[in-house]
C-alpha cells in the first residue's frame, strides 16, 4: 500500500508504537540528532588539539617545567634536572639544553633572554664537545707529592681570564676533605685548602714563583699550591683588554699626523709602504716591569712559562668551559687536589659577574651568566671584528701550537 505515492511507513519503522508520520518528517528529525551529534564530536575534536598544541608549545619552551606569567618566563627553582653536561649537538633542540642549564642553575630568564641565547650547538662550535685542561696527568703527582692537610688550590692567569670566576667556583664548591674534617664546619675556604690566588700571586709570571710572594703569602710552602691557571680564547681576551688593561701599557694610536686610534692595535703600519712593526707592551706584574713584543706575545709567553717551562704539578683551565660548563669543569679541577665537590643538586652556579669590587672596571660593564652565553656562545664575527693590520699580525704572533691545544680556533677570515 503506498500513501500519495510513496511506500507505506509501518509503526516498526518509526520511533513509537502506533504512530504514523511522513518519511520526511522522520529523516529530518535524524538528520538533525545526527547533525548535532557530528557537531559536538568536532568540538570535541577541535579542543583537544588546541589543548595538545598548547602544552606542547610549552614544553618546547621549557621542557615542561617551567612557569608562563605574564611576560615574564619564569624557571622552577624546584626542578633540577638530573642530566650531564656532555649532551649531544644532536639533541632535538639544543635551544632546550641551553633553557635546561638555566633551570640547573635557578636563573630566571626574560622574552628577550630566550631570543638572544645561543643554541647549544652554536656554543659546541666554538669551544668543542667536552672541556680542554691541561696539566691533568700532573694531578696524581701532585696528590702523591703534598699531604692532604696541605694541599691547596689557587687562582693564576693573566688579567680578564677568569680567575675570580674560577676562584668563586672553587670557593663555594669545594673542599678537601681532610681539611674540611680538621678544621671543623663554619672555618673560612681558606682553611679547607681553597685560596684566593697561588701565594705568589695570580697574575704573576710563574718564572717569579720562587722570587715573589702576594701579602700574606710569604709563610706559605708554595710548593703546596697547585695552581689552577685560567686562559681565554686570545681574540676575545684582547678586546677585553682594550677595555679594562689593568697594569698593561701600551699605544693605540697610529703614527702619523692623524693618529688615528686602534685597539687591541698589534702592529703599527707605514701608509707609504708596506712596512709593519709591531706595538710593545709593558706590564707590571709582581712589582716589575715586564716588556713583551706585542700583545699577543704577552699572551703567547706568559702561558707558556707554564705550559712549556713550568716542572711543577699545574693545570690550565679554559675560561670558556668555565662559563659553559660551570659543574662538569669544577670536578675535574677540584678533584685534581683530592678535593670533593657538592652534588649538582647543591652546586652553586655564579650567576652574576665574578669581578667584585673596586679594580674592576665600571659595574655596567661587567658580565652575569646570561649576558656572557650571549656575548661569547655565537661564532665570531669575520676577523672578529680586527682591523685588516692586526688581522693578519695576529695569525703571524699568536702560538699555533698553544692555540691548537687549547682547541681554540682563529675567527673566519672572509
Amino acid at each position: 500500500m503506498t500513501i500519495d505515492g510513496r511506500k507505506e511507513v509501518t509503526a516498526k519503522n518509526l520511533e513509537g508504537p502506533n504512530t504514523c508520520r511522513p518519511w520526511s518528517e522522520v529523516a529530518g528529525q535524524r538528520i538533525q540528532t545526527q547533525g548535532l551529534a557530528a557537531l559536538i564530536f568536532v568540538l570535541l575534536f577541535f579542543n583537544t588539539v588546541c589543548l595538545f598544541l598548547y602544552h606542547g608549545q610549552l614544553s618546547k619552551l621549557d621542557g615542561g617545567s617551567n612557569i608562563v606569567r605574564g611576560n615574564r618566563y619564569e624557571l622552577n627553582p624546584s626542578v633540577v634536572s638530573d642530566k650531564k653536561d656532555e649532551i649531544s649537538s644532536e639533541s632535538t633542540s639544543t635551544k632546550n639544553v641551553v633553557l635546561e642549564y638555566f633551570k640547573e642553575a635557578r636563573v630566571i630568564l626574560r622574552d628577550g633572554d630566550l631570543q638572544n641565547l645561543p643554541t647549544w650547538s652554536q656554543i659546541e662550535s666554538i669551544i668543542g664537545k667536552r672541556p680542554v685542561i691541561l696539566g691533568l696527568d700532573r694531578c696524581e703527582i701532585y696528590r702523591s707529592k703534598v699531604p692532604p692537610l696541605r694541599r691547596m688550590l689557587g687562582a693564576s692567569g693573566m688579567f680578564n681570564s677568569g680567575t675570580n670566576l674560577v676562584t668563586r667556583l672553587l670557593k663555594e664548591n669545594c673542599v678537601i676533605p681532610e681539611r674540611f674534617d680538621y678544621y671543623g664546619p663554619g672555618s673560612s675556604k681558606e682553611k679547607y685548602g681553597i685560596r684566593w690566588q697561588v701565594p705568589w700571586g695570580k697574575h704573576t709570571a710563574a718564572k717569579l714563583k720562587y722570587n715573589y710572594s702576594a701579602p700574606l703569602s710569604e709563610n706559605i710552602t708554595k710548593d703546596d699550591a697547585l695552581p689552577i691557571v685560567t686562559v681565554r680564547n686570545p681574540y676575545d681576551w684582547m678586546r677585553s683588554m682594550c677595555q679594562h688593561s689593568y697594569t698593561a701599557e701600551w699605544s693605540k694610536n697610529e703614527k702619523g699626523p692623524r693618529k688615528k686610534q686602534i685597539c687591541p692595535h698589534l702592529v703599527y703600519t707605514n701608509s707609504t709602504s708596506e712596512e709593519k712593526w709591531p706595538v710593545e707592551v709593558t706590564v707590571k706584574l709582581a712589582n716589575q716591569y715586564l716588556t713583551f713584543t706585542s700583545l699577543a706575545h704577552l699572551w703567547n709567553e706568559w702561558y707558556a712559562q707554564y705550559e712549556q717551562d713550568a716542572d711543577y704539578p699545574y693545570i690550565i683551565v679554559r675560561f670558556e668551559d668555565l662559563v659553559f660548563r660551570q659543574y662538569a669543569t669544577t670536578q675535574l679541577i677540584c678533584s685534581c687536589a683530592g678535593g670533593e665537590t657538592k652534588d649538582k643538586d647543591n652546586f652553586k652556579f655564579i650567576v652574576n659577574s665574578a669581578k667584585q669590587g673596586p679594580g674592576h672596571g665600571k659595574k655596567d660593564e661587567r658580565t652575569d651568566m646570561i649576558h656572557a652565553w650571549i656575548k661569547y656562545g655565537k661564532p665570531k664575527d669575520v676577523k672578529s671584528g680586527y682591523s685588516d693590520q692586526d688581522w693578519e699580525a695576529s695569525l703571524e704572533y699568536l702560538s699555533h701550537d698553544l692555540m691548537k691545544k687549547l682547541g681554540y680556533r682563529y675567527p673566519p677570515s672572509k
